[in-house]
């Protein structure tokens, strides 16, 4: 009986094919399969758009200490640039994903009030952070209490100056018509009793620190009769620190400001700021994802919790800075 070889060796070279497709098969299944199912049971968006990093950072840590006891998948953007459309893009992204949920510090303006009311039809919750710069019924809130804010800023002033007095205020034009009417009405009740008290001018600012020095230059320049500056904005409180050293007016000016970052803690230590109201960010990152879980789970409607205020002077400033500033 004759081999036909030619037929032996088609036959052995189809079973090495067979063999290696086989092979290479299972091996690239198995290198580019679907993971598994994720443990998280919500994926929330967190959005920043603030020059302080080391608060923000704090703020995240809060949120993420709750969020991980209940499964949550926290994903972070937090926007240093000065451009309001790079936050809005983060924004819009995240209401386009159907994310679980958003945590957002928004800035002044109307243009992300149409994001808002998108999310709120997609069924998103969205809690906003740190300053209610939006008059929206769609919209839960966790931070400053802007009249606590403003009468506290008040006593400050009050308990520090005890002379005849001329006070200019600068409030954050970003915060929302009925915040700021809140915030003034606050000031004006805790000081109606100090007679030595005049507030002389209210002046808008924009919240951005070189705008603050621009302003506080040309209000000591054309109303050097006045001898205390109070301030709802920690960007605001740096700039008239800035230029109250700069003019060496030191000893001639009480500053009463709002918001703790490093910087204005070295300038609290140098006696340049006579204090700040200052909230602790870990706790507002805490209640803020407290907040979207609650919201999530249909347990609540709507939100709005307001963080305690602290006054923050000499005396402690190095407490409160290690405690609710410096990152871990």
């Amino acid at each position: 009986m004759r081999i036909d070889w030619r037929l032996i060796i088609g036959i052995l070279l189809f079973i090495l094919l067979l063999s290696l497709t086989v092979f290479f098969f299972y091996s690239f299944k198995e290198e580019h399969s679907i993971p598994p199912p994720s443990k998280n049971r919500y994926h929330f968006v967190m959005i920043t758009r603030d020059t302080e990093e080391n608060f923000w950072e704090k703020v995240l840590f809060g949120a993420e200490t709750i969020g991980k006891s209940e499964g949550v998948a926290l994903e972070y953007f937090g926007s240093r640039s000065a451009d309001a459309k790079e936050f809005e893009r983060y924004l819009e992204i995240a209401v386009l994903s159907r994310v679980d949920g958003i945590l957002c510090s928004i800035p002044s303006g109307t243009s992300f009030q149409h994001l808002i009311n998108e999310a709120y039809e997609k069924k998103i919750p969205f809690v906003a952070l740190g300053k209610d710069t939006l008059s929206s019924n769609n919209l839960s809130f966790v931070g400053i209490n802007s009249y606590n804010l403003g009468f506290k800023s008040g006593v400050a002033l009050a308990n520090t100056v005890k002379k005849e007095t001329k006070v200019a205020v600068f409030i954050n034009s970003s915060l929302a018509d009925q915040s700021y009417d809140r915030y003034l009405y606050g000031f004006k009740r805790a000081i109606q009793d100090a007679q030595t008290i005049k507030v002389e001018l209210i002046i808008n600012s924009k919240g951005e620190s070189i705008s603050a020095e621009e302003q506080t230059q040309l209000l000591l320049k054309n109303y050097p009769e006045i001898e205390a500056i109070v301030c709802t904005d920690a960007n605001d409180t740096l700039g008239v620190a800035k230029v109250v050293v700069d003019l060496n007016r030191v000893s001639k000016t009480t500053i009463i400001g709002s918001g703790l970052t490093s910087e204005i803690a070295n300038y609290i230590e140098l006696g340049v700021i006579e204090g700040v109201l200052a909230m602790d960010p870990f706790e507002l990152g805490v209640q803020g994802m407290s907040a979207l879980l609650r919201l999530k789970q249909n347990k609540s409607q709507k939100e709005k919790y307001y963080i305690p205020l602290f006054f923050v002077n000499k005396d402690n400033v190095k407490q409160f800075t290690n405690n609710y500033i410096t990152v871990q």
